[in-house]
């Protein structure tokens, strides 16, 4: 009887662990669907509403980056390399970026436009997070309920930037103090699957990186060493400020079972130099890009313009939310030398982006990305074994489900403004989400008319709209990307003024070689520009709202 009771033990037992396997696979698909359709809410919206008269763009947060990427998008479409056409300036191609490069091929192969294919990529981006991220859970975590709520949390944590929009309201201002709090993306996964899908592989692979090198580590085989390796050239190639991220975390975690194991880490060294032998080269690249072409370097010198910096201190658990200060409470020192490999690694990952965050560097806000991950897996841990037994001994079982749905709200409110707002703010069907059909002509216009060689100039708000639509270059179109911009600003003004001298309207127009100026009705009296500028420009588009002229040679 004992003979024959040893298998069939096993085998109720592999069926139970299948069943529970299937189940779970259920809910989390289940569950990846309903925040991949939440998250295309506002972009639905948008589509299926638009008036005859406007034409939708496809971005629902930040035009400007946007549009630089699709400007890239379209170079690619056609080369390998691509120049920076938000500035006047000359440059020759020089950047490769490989997301966009992907999609400008894949584009070009099916004829998309760039907003139909940034809404395919910002699905696969969503997608590819939430399964990556579940993945590593999955690895990382073992009890199957705890597991399931790092998920939730790591895929909805918004931070409770909502606080200052109320306090907007109350206090009737213009706008909401420190929006920082509210509308920085990186360590929010959900707002990365609505308007961020750059953003949202860069993550993917991050986590790819670091779960392939604990996997590594864990089995003691280089193979997968060689995985994160590879994860890593790719990240190198579309989103470099990354390595660094990579490179501390890893690093302060060989270091950690260093001094846990009082013996150097010679097979997680060896990880490392695999990696490294990844990485460098698209890292070397991207140095020796901006340090030797004086465009792209410029560029990188205007980061901050944008006056994005990492909110202080105090304001991370606004930042960060209630996931924050759960993941705060579950640190102990002890910690520092657990011997469970994945919390060794998640109290690293955690501990270091307090660093990360506030290095002295133009783009520091961007090192935020990721830190949802360890932040999600410590918050769950603390709420499996501290929150629920004390709230089940206190209040029994209604306490749980209580708590458990204050924290989850908590969590998730500053999205669900997210989305509402968007849908909102769509709504009004105003740029620069949304360009009115004379405008769209005008573009049109410019591409089939202009080429790489031209420059165009006009105020922002339209003159952002150009490299996507054009080979031309833009005279001002990116707070980073086009370079002396705020000087460029002035010299838009100062040609667009009717009241301006034409000598020194020409002189800027010849220093930077414009030959097309768009004017649009709200930005000038085109009466009085047309009367000022008869003898220097030619009007060769008009329609509506919107005119173009060319520079008399």
């Amino acid at each position: 009887m004992s003979m024959q009771s040893k298998p069939l033990q096993s085998d109720i037992h592999t069926v139970v662990k299948v069943r529970f396997w299937d189940q779970e696979i259920t809910y989390i698909t289940m569950f990846i669907t309903c925040i991949i359709i939440i998250a295309a809410l506002p972009t639905i919206f948008a589509y299926m509403t638009t008036p005859d008269d406007r034409f939708f763009t496809g971005v629902v947060y930040n035009i400007p980056d946007h549009n630089q990427y699709f400007a890239w998008l379209r170079d690619f479409q056609h080369q390998h390399l691509a120049a920076n056409r938000l500035t006047a300036e000359p440059n020759e191609p020089a950047l490769f970026h490989l997301l966009w490069w992907v999609s400008g091929k894949f584009s070009a192969l099916f004829n998309l436009s760039f907003s139909v294919m940034f809404n395919i990529l910002r699905i696969i981006g969503g997608i590819t997070l939430l399964i990556t991220g579940y993945l590593f859970f999955r690895f990382t975590i073992t009890h199957p309920v705890q597991r399931k709520l790092a998920f939730i949390l790591f895929a909805t944590g918004g931070g409770l930037g909502m606080i200052w929009v109320v306090i907007k309201y109350i206090q009737q201002l213009e706008e909401a103090p420190f929006p920082f709090d509210i509308y920085t993306s990186e360590p929010n996964s959900f707002f990365l699957a609505l308007a961020f899908p750059h953003f949202a592989i860069a993550l993917s692979l991050i986590i790819g990186v670091i779960g392939f090198t604990l996997l590594a580590y864990q089995r003691q085989q280089l193979r997968y060493a060689v995985a994160a390796g590879i994860c890593g050239f790719l990240i190198g190639l579309q989103h470099a400020y990354d390595i660094l991220t990579i490179a501390t975390v890893l690093g302060t975690f060989g270091i950690l079972i260093w001094w846990r194991d009082r013996r150097f880490p010679t097979f997680l060294f060896q990880c490392g130099i695999i990696i490294a032998m990844f990485t460098v080269p698209p890292g070397a690249y991207l140095s020796w890009l901006v340090l030797n072409d004086v465009t792209w370097g410029g560029k990188l010198a205007q980061f901050d313009n944008a006056g994005a910096w990492t909110p202080n201190l105090l304001h991370l658990p606004i930042l960060l939310g209630v996931p924050f200060l759960l993941a705060l409470a579950s640190f102990r020192p002890r910690m520092l030398r657990s011997q469970d490999n994945a919390e060794l690694l998640f109290t690293a990952w955690f501990l270091v982006h307090f660093v990360l965050a506030y290095l002295p560097v133009s783009f520091q806000i961007h090192l935020l990305l990721g830190w949802q991950v360890p932040i999600a897996a410590l918050a769950a841990r603390f709420i499996h074994t501290n929150l629920w037994p004390w709230a089940r001994q206190r209040f029994g079982k209604m306490g749980v489900i209580t708590t458990t749905t204050a924290i989850l709200t908590l969590a998730m409110i500053t999205n669900i403004y997210l989305v509402a707002w968007r849908i909102i703010d769509l709504g009004r069907y105003q740029q620069p989400y949304f360009l009115s059909s004379d405008e769209v002509a005008a573009l049109e216009w410019l591409a089939n008319h202009t080429t790489k060689d031209d420059v165009v100039l006009g105020v922002l708000e339209i003159n952002q709209h150009v490299p996507p639509w054009t080979d031309a270059h833009a005279f001002l179109a990116h707070w980073a990307g086009s370079l002396d911009y705020y000087a460029k600003i002035d010299m838009v003004a100062k040609v667009l003024d009717p009241n301006t001298p034409s000598a020194e309207r020409n002189t800027i127009l010849s220093m930077y070689n414009v030959r097309y100026i768009i004017v649009r009705e709200q930005d000038v009296n085109r009466e009085q520009f047309n009367a000022a500028t008869n003898s220097e420009l030619t009007l060769v588009f008009n329609q509506g709202s919107v005119a173009i002229y060319q520079r008399k040679r």
